[in-house]
Protein backbone atom coordinates (compact mmCIF):
# COMPACT_ATOMS: atom_id res chain seq x y z
CA UNK A 1 0.00 0.00 0.00
CA UNK A 2 1.33 3.18 -1.27
CA UNK A 3 2.02 5.65 1.84
CA UNK A 4 0.37 8.70 -0.33
CA UNK A 5 -2.73 7.48 -2.23
CA UNK A 6 -2.96 3.76 -1.96
CA UNK A 7 -5.13 1.72 -4.21
CA UNK A 8 -6.77 -2.05 -4.70
CA UNK A 9 -7.18 -3.85 -7.30
CA UNK A 10 -10.51 -5.66 -6.86
CA UNK A 11 -11.66 -9.23 -8.79
CA UNK A 12 -12.98 -6.89 -11.66
CA UNK A 13 -9.31 -5.05 -12.46
CA UNK A 14 -11.37 -2.14 -11.31
CA UNK A 15 -9.40 -0.13 -9.36
CA UNK A 16 -9.95 1.93 -6.48
CA UNK A 17 -9.06 4.23 -3.56
CA UNK A 18 -8.65 2.41 -0.16
CA UNK A 19 -9.04 4.54 2.84
CA UNK A 20 -6.04 4.81 5.52
CA UNK A 21 -5.89 6.43 8.83
CA UNK A 22 -2.45 8.84 7.63
CA UNK A 23 -4.70 10.87 4.89
CA UNK A 24 -5.28 14.36 6.22
CA UNK A 25 -8.11 15.05 7.48
CA UNK A 26 -8.60 18.03 5.10
CA UNK A 27 -8.52 15.31 2.66
CA UNK A 28 -11.28 11.89 3.24
CA UNK A 29 -10.77 9.37 5.66
CA UNK A 30 -13.50 7.24 7.02
CA UNK A 31 -13.27 6.25 10.81
CA UNK A 32 -13.19 2.79 11.17
CA UNK A 33 -14.71 0.73 11.70
CA UNK A 34 -17.80 3.01 11.34
CA UNK A 35 -19.62 1.83 14.36
CA UNK A 36 -18.12 4.63 17.02
CA UNK A 37 -17.01 7.57 15.57
CA UNK A 38 -14.47 8.41 18.91
CA UNK A 39 -11.42 8.90 16.01
CA UNK A 40 -13.07 10.07 13.02
CA UNK A 41 -12.58 13.10 10.54
CA UNK A 42 -14.63 16.35 12.46
CA UNK A 43 -15.28 17.86 8.98
CA UNK A 44 -16.26 14.66 6.99
CA UNK A 45 -19.33 14.35 5.84
CA UNK A 46 -21.13 11.83 3.52
CA UNK A 47 -21.53 13.53 0.56
CA UNK A 48 -18.12 13.93 0.11
CA UNK A 49 -17.39 10.57 0.26
CA UNK A 50 -16.96 8.51 -2.87
CA UNK A 51 -19.95 6.21 -3.83
CA UNK A 52 -18.15 3.27 -2.30
CA UNK A 53 -17.37 4.70 0.73
CA UNK A 54 -21.17 5.50 1.24
CA UNK A 55 -21.80 2.22 0.46
CA UNK A 56 -19.63 0.72 3.77
CA UNK A 57 -20.44 3.57 5.66
CA UNK A 58 -24.42 3.38 5.01
CA UNK A 59 -25.55 -0.13 5.00
CA UNK A 60 -28.13 -1.19 7.22
CA UNK A 61 -25.81 -3.88 8.98
CA UNK A 62 -23.35 -1.43 10.05
CA UNK A 63 -25.59 1.59 10.58
CA UNK A 64 -27.64 -0.08 12.82
CA UNK A 65 -24.46 -1.19 14.83
CA UNK A 66 -23.52 2.39 14.86
CA UNK A 67 -26.48 3.23 16.93
CA UNK A 68 -24.91 1.98 19.93
CA UNK A 69 -22.87 4.04 21.88
CA UNK A 70 -20.01 0.76 21.92
CA UNK A 71 -20.32 -3.06 23.09
CA UNK A 72 -22.86 -3.54 25.54
CA UNK A 73 -20.87 -6.83 26.45
CA UNK A 74 -17.88 -8.92 26.42
CA UNK A 75 -17.58 -12.39 25.66
CA UNK A 76 -14.99 -14.93 25.20
CA UNK A 77 -13.39 -16.09 22.38
CA UNK A 78 -13.28 -19.88 22.23
CA UNK A 79 -11.10 -22.16 20.05
CA UNK A 80 -12.74 -24.48 17.68
CA UNK A 81 -11.74 -26.87 15.02
CA UNK A 82 -13.13 -27.42 11.85
CA UNK A 83 -13.28 -31.03 10.58
CA UNK A 84 -11.55 -30.23 7.62
CA UNK A 85 -8.40 -29.84 9.94
CA UNK A 86 -8.09 -33.53 10.33
CA UNK A 87 -8.49 -34.49 6.10
CA UNK A 88 -7.86 -36.90 4.81
CA UNK A 89 -6.73 -38.55 7.15
CA UNK A 90 -8.97 -38.97 10.00
CA UNK A 91 -12.79 -39.43 8.74
CA UNK A 92 -15.64 -37.01 9.43
CA UNK A 93 -17.22 -39.85 12.03
CA UNK A 94 -13.90 -39.63 14.12
CA UNK A 95 -13.42 -35.98 14.76
CA UNK A 96 -15.34 -35.67 17.89
CA UNK A 97 -12.77 -38.15 19.71
CA UNK A 98 -10.15 -36.56 17.93
CA UNK A 99 -10.87 -33.25 18.75
CA UNK A 100 -11.78 -34.22 22.39
CA UNK A 101 -8.40 -35.58 22.99
CA UNK A 102 -6.42 -32.72 22.20
CA UNK A 103 -8.78 -30.39 24.34
CA UNK A 104 -10.77 -28.90 21.63
CA UNK A 105 -14.72 -29.40 22.47
CA UNK A 106 -16.33 -27.03 20.25
CA UNK A 107 -15.81 -28.11 16.32
CA UNK A 108 -17.07 -27.50 12.86
CA UNK A 109 -18.32 -30.54 10.74
CA UNK A 110 -17.35 -30.27 7.09
CA UNK A 111 -19.13 -32.68 4.95
CA UNK A 112 -17.07 -34.15 2.59
CA UNK A 113 -19.22 -36.74 0.70
CA UNK A 114 -23.01 -36.88 -0.33
CA UNK A 115 -22.77 -40.15 1.53
CA UNK A 116 -21.91 -38.03 4.79
CA UNK A 117 -25.23 -36.04 4.89
CA UNK A 118 -27.11 -39.23 5.11
CA UNK A 119 -29.61 -39.19 8.08
CA UNK A 120 -28.05 -42.52 9.48
CA UNK A 121 -24.62 -40.54 9.52
CA UNK A 122 -26.00 -37.51 10.50
CA UNK A 123 -27.58 -39.63 13.72
CA UNK A 124 -24.19 -41.48 14.45
CA UNK A 125 -21.82 -38.36 14.07
CA UNK A 126 -24.35 -36.91 16.83
CA UNK A 127 -24.14 -39.59 19.43
CA UNK A 128 -20.39 -39.61 18.99
CA UNK A 129 -20.15 -36.11 19.42
CA UNK A 130 -21.96 -36.44 22.54
CA UNK A 131 -20.33 -39.48 24.14
CA UNK A 132 -16.81 -37.21 23.37
CA UNK A 133 -18.32 -34.09 25.24
CA UNK A 134 -18.10 -32.36 22.44
CA UNK A 135 -20.41 -29.51 20.82
CA UNK A 136 -21.15 -28.75 16.75
CA UNK A 137 -21.01 -25.73 16.70
CA UNK A 138 -21.73 -25.52 12.56
CA UNK A 139 -21.47 -27.66 9.34
CA UNK A 140 -20.50 -26.69 6.81
CA UNK A 141 -21.65 -27.67 2.99
CA UNK A 142 -19.88 -29.03 0.09
CA UNK A 143 -19.72 -26.76 -2.21
CA UNK A 144 -19.64 -28.47 -5.46
CA UNK A 145 -22.47 -30.97 -4.39
CA UNK A 146 -25.20 -27.87 -4.38
CA UNK A 147 -25.13 -26.37 -8.15
CA UNK A 148 -27.75 -24.08 -7.55
CA UNK A 149 -26.96 -21.85 -10.72
CA UNK A 150 -26.10 -24.95 -13.20
CA UNK A 151 -28.19 -24.70 -16.83
CA UNK A 152 -29.09 -28.44 -15.98
CA UNK A 153 -32.57 -28.49 -13.95
CA UNK A 154 -32.17 -31.61 -12.65
CA UNK A 155 -28.69 -30.78 -11.33
CA UNK A 156 -30.19 -28.02 -9.18
CA UNK A 157 -32.91 -29.96 -8.15
CA UNK A 158 -30.47 -32.67 -6.81
CA UNK A 159 -28.22 -30.42 -5.78
CA UNK A 160 -31.42 -28.48 -3.63
CA UNK A 161 -32.60 -31.88 -1.95
CA UNK A 162 -29.15 -32.51 -0.59
CA UNK A 163 -28.93 -29.19 0.52
CA UNK A 164 -32.32 -29.68 2.49
CA UNK A 165 -30.49 -32.60 3.91
CA UNK A 166 -27.08 -30.55 5.39
CA UNK A 167 -29.95 -28.78 6.96
CA UNK A 168 -31.49 -31.23 8.80
CA UNK A 169 -27.90 -32.52 9.69
CA UNK A 170 -26.99 -28.90 10.98
CA UNK A 171 -30.69 -29.53 13.13
CA UNK A 172 -29.94 -32.84 14.64
CA UNK A 173 -26.22 -32.24 15.58
CA UNK A 174 -27.55 -28.99 17.30
CA UNK A 175 -25.48 -27.05 14.99
CA UNK A 176 -25.82 -23.00 15.30
CA UNK A 177 -25.04 -22.27 11.18
CA UNK A 178 -25.06 -24.41 8.61
CA UNK A 179 -22.19 -22.83 6.37
CA UNK A 180 -22.57 -22.04 2.30
CA UNK A 181 -19.84 -20.13 -0.01
CA UNK A 182 -23.05 -18.93 -2.10
CA UNK A 183 -22.80 -18.24 -5.79
CA UNK A 184 -19.21 -19.02 -8.32
CA UNK A 185 -18.04 -15.23 -9.29
CA UNK A 186 -18.51 -15.98 -12.62
CA UNK A 187 -22.08 -16.98 -11.68
CA UNK A 188 -23.41 -13.49 -10.54
CA UNK A 189 -21.20 -11.37 -12.76
CA UNK A 190 -24.65 -9.99 -14.88
CA UNK A 191 -27.35 -8.30 -12.55
CA UNK A 192 -29.77 -11.37 -13.30
CA UNK A 193 -26.75 -13.53 -11.73
CA UNK A 194 -27.21 -11.59 -8.86
CA UNK A 195 -30.99 -11.25 -8.25
CA UNK A 196 -30.47 -15.10 -8.64
CA UNK A 197 -28.33 -15.72 -6.23
CA UNK A 198 -29.95 -13.32 -4.07
CA UNK A 199 -33.37 -15.15 -4.22
CA UNK A 200 -31.88 -18.36 -3.61
CA UNK A 201 -30.05 -17.29 -0.30
CA UNK A 202 -33.95 -16.03 0.67
CA UNK A 203 -35.32 -19.49 -0.05
CA UNK A 204 -32.55 -21.55 1.79
CA UNK A 205 -32.36 -18.90 4.49
CA UNK A 206 -36.17 -19.59 5.19
CA UNK A 207 -35.99 -22.85 5.00
CA UNK A 208 -32.84 -22.65 7.56
CA UNK A 209 -34.93 -20.54 9.71
CA UNK A 210 -37.51 -23.12 9.86
CA UNK A 211 -34.77 -25.89 11.15
CA UNK A 212 -33.66 -23.45 13.89
CA UNK A 213 -30.10 -22.80 11.82
CA UNK A 214 -28.58 -19.72 11.03
CA UNK A 215 -27.53 -19.71 7.21
CA UNK A 216 -24.06 -18.49 7.14
CA UNK A 217 -22.76 -16.70 3.70
CA UNK A 218 -18.57 -17.07 3.44
CA UNK A 219 -16.47 -14.47 2.08
CA UNK A 220 -14.24 -16.88 -0.30
CA UNK A 221 -11.91 -15.60 -3.03
CA UNK A 222 -13.72 -17.45 -5.82
CA UNK A 223 -17.33 -17.08 -4.83
CA UNK A 224 -19.82 -14.03 -5.10
CA UNK A 225 -18.42 -12.20 -1.57
CA UNK A 226 -14.76 -11.89 -2.36
CA UNK A 227 -14.62 -8.35 -1.96
CA UNK A 228 -15.43 -5.63 0.42
CA UNK A 229 -17.76 -3.93 -2.00
CA UNK A 230 -19.31 -8.36 -2.53
CA UNK A 231 -20.16 -7.92 1.27
CA UNK A 232 -21.67 -4.72 1.01
CA UNK A 233 -23.50 -5.09 -1.82
CA UNK A 234 -24.99 -8.58 0.02
CA UNK A 235 -25.19 -6.44 3.53
CA UNK A 236 -27.62 -3.73 2.19
CA UNK A 237 -29.92 -6.59 0.73
CA UNK A 238 -30.10 -8.50 4.56
CA UNK A 239 -33.31 -7.08 6.25
CA UNK A 240 -35.06 -8.10 3.06
CA UNK A 241 -33.71 -11.18 1.97
CA UNK A 242 -34.41 -12.57 5.85
CA UNK A 243 -33.98 -11.55 9.89
CA UNK A 244 -30.42 -12.37 11.64
CA UNK A 245 -31.43 -15.22 13.35
CA UNK A 246 -31.99 -17.13 9.60
CA UNK A 247 -29.49 -15.39 7.63
CA UNK A 248 -25.66 -13.82 8.54
CA UNK A 249 -22.23 -14.16 7.46
CA UNK A 250 -18.99 -15.99 8.29
CA UNK A 251 -15.94 -14.45 8.48
CA UNK A 252 -13.06 -15.75 7.16
CA UNK A 253 -9.79 -13.30 7.17
CA UNK A 254 -7.70 -15.90 4.93
CA UNK A 255 -10.06 -15.83 1.97
CA UNK A 256 -9.78 -12.13 2.48
CA UNK A 257 -5.99 -12.22 1.96
CA UNK A 258 -6.14 -14.58 -1.12
CA UNK A 259 -8.48 -12.35 -3.24
CA UNK A 260 -6.86 -9.75 -1.99
CA UNK A 261 -9.09 -7.54 0.29
CA UNK A 262 -8.54 -5.85 3.42
CA UNK A 263 -9.95 -8.04 5.81
CA UNK A 264 -10.72 -5.39 8.29
CA UNK A 265 -13.33 -3.59 5.88
CA UNK A 266 -14.60 -6.80 5.08
CA UNK A 267 -15.52 -7.75 8.93
CA UNK A 268 -16.43 -4.23 9.14
CA UNK A 269 -18.93 -4.80 6.20
CA UNK A 270 -20.53 -7.44 7.93
CA UNK A 271 -21.97 -5.23 10.87
CA UNK A 272 -24.06 -7.00 13.26
CA UNK A 273 -24.41 -10.36 11.12
CA UNK A 274 -21.40 -12.05 11.72
CA UNK A 275 -22.28 -15.78 12.82
CA UNK A 276 -19.49 -17.45 12.40
CA UNK A 277 -15.28 -17.36 12.26
CA UNK A 278 -12.41 -19.19 10.26
CA UNK A 279 -9.13 -18.64 11.44
CA UNK A 280 -5.93 -19.57 9.27
CA UNK A 281 -3.12 -17.50 7.87
CA UNK A 282 -1.79 -16.41 4.58
CA UNK A 283 1.71 -15.79 3.49
CA UNK A 284 2.25 -13.60 1.02
CA UNK A 285 5.74 -14.77 -0.18
CA UNK A 286 3.91 -18.19 -0.71
CA UNK A 287 0.57 -17.86 -1.47
CA UNK A 288 -0.17 -20.94 -3.21
CA UNK A 289 0.16 -22.37 0.36
CA UNK A 290 -3.21 -22.71 1.82
CA UNK A 291 -5.19 -22.33 5.63
CA UNK A 292 -1.51 -21.90 7.59
CA UNK A 293 -1.44 -22.00 10.80
CA UNK A 294 -2.53 -18.52 12.58
CA UNK A 295 1.45 -17.19 13.22
CA UNK A 296 2.87 -18.44 10.29
CA UNK A 297 2.09 -15.96 7.71
CA UNK A 298 1.38 -11.87 7.07
CA UNK A 299 -1.86 -11.76 8.80
CA UNK A 300 -1.64 -9.49 12.02
CA UNK A 301 -3.69 -11.34 14.44
CA UNK A 302 -3.00 -8.81 17.47
CA UNK A 303 -5.09 -6.14 15.48
CA UNK A 304 -7.37 -8.69 13.87
CA UNK A 305 -8.83 -10.30 17.42
CA UNK A 306 -9.16 -6.93 18.53
CA UNK A 307 -11.56 -5.52 15.46
CA UNK A 308 -13.46 -9.56 16.03
CA UNK A 309 -14.18 -8.64 19.64
CA UNK A 310 -15.12 -5.33 19.10
CA UNK A 311 -17.47 -6.55 16.24
CA UNK A 312 -19.63 -7.99 19.48
CA UNK A 313 -19.15 -11.75 18.16
CA UNK A 314 -19.28 -14.26 21.20
CA UNK A 315 -19.32 -17.53 19.03
CA UNK A 316 -16.01 -19.47 17.97
CA UNK A 317 -13.40 -19.06 16.15
CA UNK A 318 -12.96 -22.12 14.11
CA UNK A 319 -9.04 -23.12 13.11
CA UNK A 320 -9.38 -24.64 9.74
CA UNK A 321 -5.20 -24.90 9.54
CA UNK A 322 -4.32 -28.71 8.54
CA UNK A 323 -2.85 -30.71 11.85
CA UNK A 324 -0.20 -32.26 10.13
CA UNK A 325 1.76 -32.32 13.15
CA UNK A 326 -1.48 -33.00 15.44
CA UNK A 327 -0.81 -31.83 18.91
CA UNK A 328 2.40 -29.90 17.91
CA UNK A 329 0.65 -27.63 15.56
CA UNK A 330 -2.62 -26.82 18.01
CA UNK A 331 0.20 -26.01 20.95
CA UNK A 332 1.54 -23.54 18.25
CA UNK A 333 -1.94 -21.88 17.32
CA UNK A 334 -3.00 -21.51 21.21
CA UNK A 335 0.75 -20.40 21.83
CA UNK A 336 0.13 -17.80 19.52
CA UNK A 337 -3.69 -16.58 19.70
CA UNK A 338 -4.32 -16.83 23.10
CA UNK A 339 -1.18 -14.53 24.50
CA UNK A 340 -2.95 -11.93 22.31
CA UNK A 341 -6.85 -12.61 23.88
CA UNK A 342 -5.48 -11.92 26.87
CA UNK A 343 -4.25 -8.94 25.59
CA UNK A 344 -7.45 -7.53 24.50
CA UNK A 345 -9.70 -9.15 27.50
CA UNK A 346 -9.42 -8.41 30.74
CA UNK A 347 -9.50 -12.00 32.16
CA UNK A 348 -7.58 -15.02 30.97
CA UNK A 349 -9.02 -17.65 27.96
CA UNK A 350 -9.62 -20.08 31.07
CA UNK A 351 -12.04 -17.51 33.10
CA UNK A 352 -14.97 -18.31 30.61
CA UNK A 353 -17.35 -15.36 29.89
CA UNK A 354 -18.38 -12.13 31.65
CA UNK A 355 -21.40 -10.73 30.05
CA UNK A 356 -22.40 -6.87 30.45
CA UNK A 357 -18.53 -5.58 30.47
CA UNK A 358 -17.27 -3.57 28.00
CA UNK A 359 -14.55 -3.60 25.90
CA UNK A 360 -12.24 -1.58 27.99
CA UNK A 361 -9.25 1.36 26.40
CA UNK A 362 -5.89 -1.07 26.10
CA UNK A 363 -3.76 -0.90 29.68
CA UNK A 364 -0.47 -2.01 27.21
CA UNK A 365 0.64 -1.18 23.65
CA UNK A 366 -0.52 -3.24 21.38
CA UNK A 367 2.07 -5.24 19.67
CA UNK A 368 1.58 -3.74 15.98
CA UNK A 369 1.74 -0.54 17.67
CA UNK A 370 4.94 -1.46 19.53
CA UNK A 371 6.29 -3.04 16.47
CA UNK A 372 5.13 0.10 14.13
CA UNK A 373 6.93 2.14 16.75
CA UNK A 374 10.62 -0.04 16.35
CA UNK A 375 10.02 0.46 12.63
CA UNK A 376 9.62 4.16 13.19
CA UNK A 377 12.74 4.49 14.89
CA UNK A 378 14.56 2.54 11.97
CA UNK A 379 13.46 5.34 9.57
CA UNK A 380 10.90 2.45 7.79
CA UNK A 381 8.19 4.55 7.72
CA UNK A 382 6.52 2.98 5.08
CA UNK A 383 6.34 -0.26 6.78
CA UNK A 384 5.40 1.25 10.25
CA UNK A 385 2.35 2.61 8.29
CA UNK A 386 1.43 -0.62 7.36
CA UNK A 387 1.99 -2.31 10.88
CA UNK A 388 0.30 0.49 12.84
CA UNK A 389 -2.92 0.93 10.41
CA UNK A 390 -3.85 -2.63 11.30
CA UNK A 391 -3.89 -1.48 15.26
CA UNK A 392 -5.54 1.51 13.94
CA UNK A 393 -8.34 -0.23 12.19
CA UNK A 394 -8.98 -2.32 15.04
CA UNK A 395 -9.38 -0.30 17.73
CA UNK A 396 -12.78 1.66 19.14
CA UNK A 397 -11.72 3.72 21.37
CA UNK A 398 -10.20 7.30 22.02
CA UNK A 399 -6.62 6.07 22.04
CA UNK A 400 -7.07 5.28 18.45
CA UNK A 401 -6.24 8.73 17.72
CA UNK A 402 -2.71 8.44 19.14
CA UNK A 403 -1.86 5.38 16.94
CA UNK A 404 -2.92 7.72 14.34
CA UNK A 405 -1.28 10.87 15.31
CA UNK A 406 2.39 8.54 15.41
CA UNK A 407 1.19 7.05 12.18
CA UNK A 408 0.76 10.32 10.44
CA UNK A 409 4.24 11.67 11.64
CA UNK A 410 5.70 8.62 10.59
CA UNK A 411 4.39 9.38 7.13
CA UNK A 412 4.91 13.01 7.59
CA UNK A 413 8.74 12.11 8.02
CA UNK A 414 8.27 9.73 4.73
CA UNK A 415 7.23 12.33 2.44
CA UNK A 416 9.48 15.10 3.55
CA UNK A 417 12.66 13.19 2.98
CA UNK A 418 10.90 12.27 -0.39
CA UNK A 419 10.55 16.11 -1.98
CA UNK A 420 6.96 16.42 -0.99
CA UNK A 421 6.82 19.87 0.85
CA UNK A 422 2.80 20.11 1.28
CA UNK A 423 2.18 16.06 2.14
CA UNK A 424 4.71 16.46 5.15
CA UNK A 425 3.45 19.69 6.20
CA UNK A 426 -0.32 18.41 6.36
CA UNK A 427 1.13 14.87 7.84
CA UNK A 428 3.26 16.43 10.35
CA UNK A 429 0.58 19.20 11.34
CA UNK A 430 -2.25 16.82 11.86
CA UNK A 431 -0.40 13.77 13.26
CA UNK A 432 1.33 16.27 15.96
CA UNK A 433 -2.28 17.78 16.63
CA UNK A 434 -3.74 13.64 17.80
CA UNK A 435 -0.85 12.53 19.72
CA UNK A 436 -0.77 16.28 21.61
CA UNK A 437 -3.99 14.79 22.99
CA UNK A 438 -2.13 12.16 24.80
CA UNK A 439 0.86 14.13 26.22
CA UNK A 440 2.99 14.08 28.56
CA UNK A 441 2.67 10.00 28.19
CA UNK A 442 0.41 7.54 27.06
CA UNK A 443 0.64 3.46 27.10
CA UNK A 444 3.95 3.93 27.89
CA UNK A 445 4.93 5.93 25.11
CA UNK A 446 6.56 9.33 25.87
CA UNK A 447 4.27 11.74 23.89
CA UNK A 448 5.45 15.04 24.91
CA UNK A 449 9.28 14.31 23.56
CA UNK A 450 7.55 13.02 20.51
CA UNK A 451 5.29 16.41 20.36
CA UNK A 452 7.89 18.64 21.11
CA UNK A 453 10.62 17.30 18.63
CA UNK A 454 8.41 16.57 15.66
CA UNK A 455 7.33 20.26 16.12
CA UNK A 456 10.70 21.56 15.72
CA UNK A 457 11.33 19.50 12.82
CA UNK A 458 7.84 20.90 11.64
CA UNK A 459 9.00 24.27 12.29
CA UNK A 460 12.20 23.82 10.25
CA UNK A 461 10.36 22.57 7.44
CA UNK A 462 7.60 25.31 7.08
CA UNK A 463 10.47 28.05 6.66
CA UNK A 464 12.00 26.06 3.87
CA UNK A 465 10.41 25.94 0.45
CA UNK A 466 9.93 22.70 -2.13
CA UNK A 467 12.89 23.76 -3.39
CA UNK A 468 14.67 23.82 -0.38
CA UNK A 469 13.64 20.54 1.64
CA UNK A 470 16.56 18.32 0.81
CA UNK A 471 18.52 20.70 3.24
CA UNK A 472 15.88 19.40 6.30
CA UNK A 473 18.59 17.33 8.26
CA UNK A 474 17.08 13.94 9.21
CA UNK A 475 19.17 13.59 12.27
CA UNK A 476 16.66 15.71 13.54
CA UNK A 477 13.79 13.22 13.25
CA UNK A 478 12.73 12.58 16.64
CA UNK A 479 13.17 8.38 18.22
CA UNK A 480 9.80 7.45 20.12
CA UNK A 481 10.89 6.29 23.65
CA UNK A 482 8.87 3.56 24.60
CA UNK A 483 9.08 2.38 28.23
CA UNK A 484 8.60 -1.36 28.96
CA UNK A 485 5.36 -2.77 29.65
CA UNK A 486 4.05 -2.89 33.60
CA UNK A 487 5.01 -5.84 35.81
CA UNK A 488 1.00 -7.76 35.84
Amino acid sequence: MHAGHPAHTDRQGARHCVDTPHQSERGRIITFPLAARTGGAPGETGEHRPAHDRMVAESPAIRQRSRGSGISHLRMLPLGISSGAFYPDTPTEEVPDRAAALGIHTIEVMLQTAGEYDPRFIADLAQRARDAGVTVNSVHTMHRLHPFFDRYARRVREGRELFERGIEAAATLGARVLVWHGARSGEVIEPEGWERFVDTTAELAAVCGKAGVTLGLENVSWCALATVRDVVRMATRMDEIAPPEHLGFVFDPFQAMRADANPFMILAAMGNRLVNVHISDHSEEQPDRNHLPPGDGNIPWSALLRAIAGSGYSGPMIIESPLDEGEVTLDRIREHIEPRLRSIFAFSPEAGTRPNAGLSEPTRLPDGVREGIELFNQRRYFEAHEVIEHEWHAERGPIRRLYQGILQIGVGFYHALNGNHKGAVLLLTDGIAKTSEFVPRALGVNTGKLVEEAQRCLDVIRQLSPDELGQFDPATIPVIEVSADPAP
